[in-house]
């Protein structure tokens, strides 16, 4: 077997597995049908040169009807597909259905010829099979560029219509197309020069196109024409020039050279024509392409504005600047509208801009203080096609261009208060934010192509400027919502502490309840737990100001004194309570704050010796200069040195199954506040010694 049939063999194999992929994804869809059917043709081929160069002369003749249609139906094939490759499905017009049944009669009528002459042949010649065109090697290889020109003007102006996020859904597979499509132009070219394909051309393009299946295959099952589609646009058409006279060139070269073979001419002669054609060519394209901008400006009016290009870029940095600038959404607007009057005299115009979830509205901004909210399912098929556009677009011209979109055009005409003349997509990082409806010029005259040009060079900017602003709102939102929860998060830790007191007091009330000591003791500790939750309260109903200290001098002894008296340490009996510190020790605190943290620290330990323990408190500690220090130590669970590290101090994470998990955070912000240092240190299932160091006062 020769190298190249294993290559035919894993082409076809390539194509059989895309071809069975597409079908599972996406059935046999109208829009996935014309590749289905160039992948069929591809397969035609390839079974017809492993049939026909077999041994197996008994199915020669079916080889031959294989390589017939391959032949015959390639053009209609690859048209069919390139005119519907990515676009809109509204985009497929009548005329394009009139060029593919002249396709597809053209290529029925060539399959029947071929057969009936076997026009086509697969030959052995100098050890290498080729396939020979016969006598009508112009004609079959003319009739392949115009079909293959035909497919790329159609891709390429898809392509060249399509922006953003539209163009990253389809370049993937653009790009292997045009290679392919390449491939193909050199192949038909020396099918017209020589009137035979060698077997390694043949086998080459095999291979080419079985591997561009691939990523081509992936555009197709994740490609959705009726929301991804591209809608064409006149600078679309434009670009696809070049395509067409690029295929007017490869066809004149074909004939120029079955001339010069017919006759015999020299070679000399042959590419200095070569040369001549090119310099026509791109003659052509230079002229054709000056009376083509022409043609296909919007509107030629003679007092536009902008002609001078240094004067159009001056009027745009300067629009860019002063919208740039605003982060609200009704100065946008206003400062919007105020430039359009002075630089294009437009006296009318409204911002149509979609809300951010959970709204299910569009806001129109206009400029009267009358807010027009439209539900979105009125506005939502405009909006995504003016996406999809990527430009500007006249109204007058949509009922033609977006007959489906005209309903939704009508409910937008009967909202605004001023006749619209255009909309503008608002696009800003791929993303559609609305669009612009601009009304007509001052005078009554409409726009012409350069103050369109303008508005949509500013577009950009503006819908920057608006994402900008919408995205500083819900930061700044969410920093009120983060600061809220923070403030709530830790007046809620001081109503769990002061719950907590109460607990402790309900627990120990069964058994001494007759106890008139305890009874004094116990109407204090509520008395104490009050007046702790009114000022709790009164912190949530004043007017926020800054939390400052009410810093005092106060003695060690009578804070932790406070705290064991709020906490009520004394009436638990499986902890025992020992406490070391100097009555002489004096600190500069806020003893509401510090309080609080000591609180934290006797409940933490407390909680720490669910079956008893020992806490100690201890001060002074004397190893900082200037400060006083106070240990808190329990014999209770303990902690890792993993957990201390990480958790410990971590806002909003406990392992308490009912706890906030912002004590121990609250408490060391409040001793930094105080300029002090809070350390800990723990060993698992041993316990656990806190140290607080405060301000020292001599």
């Amino acid at each position: 077997m020769s190298p190249l049939y294993y290559f035919h063999l894993f082409s076809g194999l390539v194509l059989l597995g895309v071809t069975v992929l597409i079908i599972i994804k996406k059935g046999l869809t109208p829009y996935v049908r014309p590749f289905l059917l160039l992948v069929l043709v591809n397969l035609a081929g390839i079974a017809a040169v492993i049939i026909e160069t077999s041994e197996y002369s008994s199915l020669w003749m079916p080889g031959y009807l294989l390589l017939y249609f391959h032949v015959a139906f390639l053009p209609y094939a690859w048209h069919m597909m390139g005119s519907q490759w990515g676009l809109d499905q509204k985009e497929h017009s009548r005329r394009d259905a009139i060029i593919s049944r002249l396709f597809l009669i053209f290529s029925v009528v060539l399959f029947i010829y071929l057969w009936a002459i076997r026009g086509v042949d697969l030959e052995l010649a100098d050890g290498h099979w080729m396939l020979n065109l016969g006598d009508w090697k112009f004609w079959i290889s003319a009739y392949s560029i115009i079909g293959l020109t035909a497919g790329v003007y159609a891709i390429e102006a898809c392509y060249r219509s399509s922006l953003g996020l539209s163009r990253e859904k389809i370049k993937r597979s653009f790009f292997p197309l045009l290679a392919y499509t390449i491939g193909l132009l050199g192949a038909t070219t020396a099918g017209i020069l020589y009137g035979r394909i060698t077997d390694l051309m043949i086998t080459v393009l095999y291979l080419l196109f079985a591997l561009v299946s691939v990523p081509v295959a992936r555009h197709y099952i994740l490609f959705d024409p009726t929301h991804d589609g591209i809608i064409l646009t006149r600078r679309g058409i434009y670009s696809s020039l070049v395509v067409v006279l690029f295929g007017v060139y490869f066809l004149i070269i074909g004939a120029v050279g079955e001339l010069l073979v017919k006759y015999n001419l020299d070679e000399g002669l042959f590419f200095s024509l070569v040369i001549l054609i090119l310099m026509v060519i791109t003659f052509m394209i230079l002229v054709v392409s000056q009376t083509l901008r022409t043609r296909l400006r919007l509107v030629s009016t003679p007092k536009a504005p902008f002609r001078d290009r240094g004067m159009y870029d001056a009027e745009w940095k300067e629009f860019a600047e002063e919208v740039s600038v605003t982060l609200n959404m009704e100065a946008i607007y206003s400062r919007t509208s105020r430039l359009l009057h002075r630089l294009l005299k437009i006296d009318h115009s409204l911002f149509v801009i979609k809300e951010p979830a959970p709204s299910e509205n569009y806001t129109l901004y206009t400029g009267d203080g009358i807010d027009r909210g439209i539900p979105r399912q009125q506005l939502d098929l405009l909006s995504d096609w003016l996406y999809r556009l990527g430009h500007a677009a006249e109204v007058s011209m949509l009922a033609e261009k977006a007959p489906e979109e005209t309903t939704q055009i009508k409910a937008l005409e009967g909202t605004a208060p001023f006749e619209i003349f255009l909309l503008v997509p608002l696009i800003a990082r791929q993303q559609s934010l609305g669009f612009w409806g601009i009304g007509s010029h001052s005078s009554g005259r409409r726009l012409s192509s350069d103050e369109i040009g303008f508005i949509e060079a500013a577009a950009n900017p503006v819908a920057l400027t608006i994402l900008g602003a919408r995205m500083t709102d819900e930061l700044l939102v969410s920093r009120e919502m983060d600061s809220f929860h923070r403030f709530s998060s830790f007046v809620l830790h001081d109503l769990k502490n002061s719950v907590g007191m109460l607990s402790l007091l309900l627990e120990n009330a069964e058994k001494n309840i007759s106890n008139p000591e305890f009874q004094k003791e116990a109407l204090l500790t509520i008395s104490k737990a009050v007046n702790r939750q009114k000022k709790i309260i009164s912190r949530l109903t004043e007017e926020k100001t800054d939390d400052k200290l009410s810093l005092e001098v106060s003695r060690m002894s009578d804070l932790i004194a406070q705290t064991l008296e709020r906490v009520r340490l004394d009436t638990i009996k499986t902890i025992s309570t020992r406490v070391e510190v100097e009555n002489d020790l004096k600190v500069i605190v806020d003893p509401e704050k510090i309080g609080s943290v000591f609180d934290n620290l006797v409940m933490n330990a407390v909680e720490a010796m669910p079956d008893g323990g020992n806490l100690v408190i201890q001060s002074p500690v004397n190893d900082k200069p200037g400060m006083i220090g106070v240990t808190f130590t329990d014999t209770g669970l303990g902690m890792t040195q993993d957990f201390i590290a990480t958790r410990l101090f971590k806002p909003f994470s406990s392992t308490k199954p009912h706890g906030l998990g912002i004590g121990m955070f609250q408490s060391r912000e409040i001793i930094r506040a105080h300029r002090g240092i809070m350390d800990v240190s723990s060993t698992p299932d041993k316990g656990t010694e806190f140290i607080i160091y405060l301000p020292g006062k001599d």
